[in-house]
């Protein structure tokens, strides 16, 4: 299979930026479990991630949910193509609107993942998510500000918005737990543009 445009610019990245990337990542992370006050209840933390852009970031996702939680983390992760993963452990062929094999855990984490996915089908995702949850659980969707404010169905990027307030909506129709999380992280000396730094997360609670 021929690697898309997007994972080929992932690829295309130097080692330097990636680390910078994760480092965001773990800061997100730190916000999240902060605010949600979260402790796992199992002495093995089961993390699925949903969709992931570079190989080299599944190593070092495992490597931040262990730093968070200190303790061991049984980690997969399941995206709809997984070529650009090839060599990777754990990996899964798998749409994530649909039921996520192998549950229950105790975190499904989807990092800008929702815009990737038709905005008629970002609601399965959610809810696949927290489906796979065993109580108490976290079912993390972070998200761009320009995901969730852009007013037309696509926005600049060429990739789907996401809805926020449809789904906080929805959620509370469900008697679903959820909190919608709002940061804008500031680095030093960070000489590359990171979208995400302006953003959020929609969190469910299980």
């Amino acid at each position: 299979m021929v690697l898309s445009d997007y994972h080929k610019k992932h690829a295309s990245r130097s080692d330097e930026e990636t680390d910078r990337r994760i480092f965001v990542k773990e800061l997100e992370l730190k916000k999240i479990l902060s605010e949600t006050n979260y402790k796992p209840r199992f002495d093995t933390v089961r993390v699925a991630v949903l969709g992931c852009a570079d190989k080299r970031f599944v190593k070092r996702h495992n490597t931040i949910f262990e730093k968070l939680f200190q303790k061991i983390v049984e980690q997969i992760t399941f995206d709809i193509t997984t070529e650009h993963l090839k060599g990777e452990d754990n990996i899964v062929q798998h749409d994530i609107t649909t039921p996520i094999p192998n549950a229950p855990f105790d975190i499904t984490f989807g990092h800008v993942v929702l815009k990737f996915i038709e905005t008629s089908k970002q609601w399965d995702a959610l809810k696949s998510a927290y489906d796979a949850l065993r109580s108490p659980g976290l079912g993390i969707f972070v998200y761009d500000m320009e995901d969730i404010t852009t007013q037309a169905s696509i926005q600049a990027d060429g990739f789907f918005s996401v809805p926020v307030g449809i789904y906080k909506k929805k959620l509370t129709e469900e008697n679903i737990k959820f909190k919608d999380l709002r940061w804008d992280i500031v680095l030093d000396n960070v000489p590359i543009p990171i979208r995400g730094l302006k953003g959020g997360a929609l969190v469910l609670e299980k």
